[in-house]
């Protein structure tokens, strides 16, 4: 996928739309059912905090790096990071590590509005369990969460 995104760039060099400074937004998806994200910005890099929830009874905290290809207004990215999830159920308290790659596309709408539309694919690492009896391993298997967030330039 990342040679894919890499053989997207243009070959011919463009003026750059390069940006630098902090976008702040709200997320749906992905990582939770809805949350918070900020993200610093500098050339066609980006470093992201995400905070999301499921259920207003567990919080979610994804740190991420991305890559930004092309010099357009429909950007791809693709980036790689972790995501630490902590929650409670009557049986007890339990957090995971997952290992989180998003792929998608930067759209700029208008001005300093942005939507970002990507396809978190997620790997489980390490996970503590509510049950202390249950050492069931974890899940090897990649998963993929659509995700969908609204960015404001601050700028």
């Amino acid at each position: 996928m990342l040679l894919f995104a890499l053989a997207a760039t243009p070959a011919i060099p463009q003026p750059s739309t390069a940006q630098e400074g902090l976008r702040l937004g709200l997320a749906l998806g992905g990582t939770g059912l809805i949350g918070v994200v900020a993200e610093w910005r500098w050339d066609d890099h980006g470093a992201e905090l995400l905070l999301t929830t499921f259920q207003f009874r567990d919080l979610s905290v994804s740190v991420a790096g991305k890559q930004y290809f092309g010099s357009s207004w429909l950007k791809p990215v693709v980036g790689g990071g972790l995501w630490f999830i902590a929650g409670s159920s009557p049986e007890g308290a339990g957090h995971a590590l997952v290992a989180r790659f998003p792929l998608g596309v930067d759209w700029r709408m208008a001005g300093r509005h942005y939507l970002t539309v990507e396809l978190n694919v997620s790997r489980g690492l390490w996970v503590n369990r509510p049950d202390p009896a249950d050492d069931t391993p974890v899940n090897p298997s990649f998963i993929t969460l659509p995700g969908l967030s609204y960015r404001l330039d601050t700028g």
